[in-house]
């Protein structure tokens, strides 16, 4: 279903950008530190996106529909992106070059284990996730965006509740982010570039 790599439609240039001025304006900050800041501000656009698209329920029938197909939708569309956006902005801080292609591989594995689509990362060792190939990419992508959508199915109910749902599906996106990114955050902190740079190629 899913043939792309959600990781291909963040801007690697706005993404070294933003670290760049993060870095300037906190100089005083760890990396850890820093993570933790992009954290809490992907977590506030997944919070508004679930708000957002949760809204139209307020509107008894058609927006009743709208929420609950289109919006769930939207949403997901929308979470998986910015918590892409966050992972790289991690692997930046962690002095990796997002325009390399095993740097975008490892930021979708990060992804997969960090939404509980771990089937894959448990079965595939470091060196051998930088050099899978497009079908295992693909594999776990899907898997990736199964997990989501199941999430977001499992609060559809919740959604087409008038205005009470949007703020709650705006505070489960919410924690859904925080929870990726805290893991995000602990994989790169344990797996820094210097420790693994130079020893494996890009087939």
């Amino acid at each position: 279903m899913f043939r792309v790599n959600p990781m291909n439609f963040v801007n690697r240039k706005q993404v070294r950008r933003r670290v760049s001025q993060l870095r300037r304006d906190n100089p005083d900050l760890t990396n850890r530190e820093l993570c933790d800041l992009i954290i809490k501000q992907k977590c506030l656009k997944c919070a508004a996106a679930g708000t957002v698209t949760a809204l139209p329920a307020a509107v008894p029938g058609l927006g009743t529909v709208l929420a609950l197909l289109g919006g769930t939708f939207l949403d997901i569309s929308a979470i998986s992106y910015f918590m892409s956006e966050m992972i790289l902005e991690m692997a930046v801080v962690y002095e990796r070059d997002p325009s390399m292609s095993r740097v975008s591989k490892e930021a979708v594995w990060v992804f997969a284990s960090a939404v509980g689509s771990n089937k894959f990362g448990r079965n595939i060792s470091q060196a051998s996730m930088r050099t899978m190939n497009n079908q295992v990419m693909v594999k776990m992508l899907q898997d990736i965006f199964r997990s989501l959508g199941i999430r977001a199915t499992q609060r559809s109910v919740v959604r087409i509740i008038p205005l009470l749902g949007a703020g709650i599906c705006g505070g489960v996106n919410y924690l859904v982010c925080r929870k990726v990114g805290r893991m995000a955050a602990d994989y790169y902190e344990s797996n820094q570039e210097h420790k693994w740079k130079g020893v494996t190629i890009d087939v």
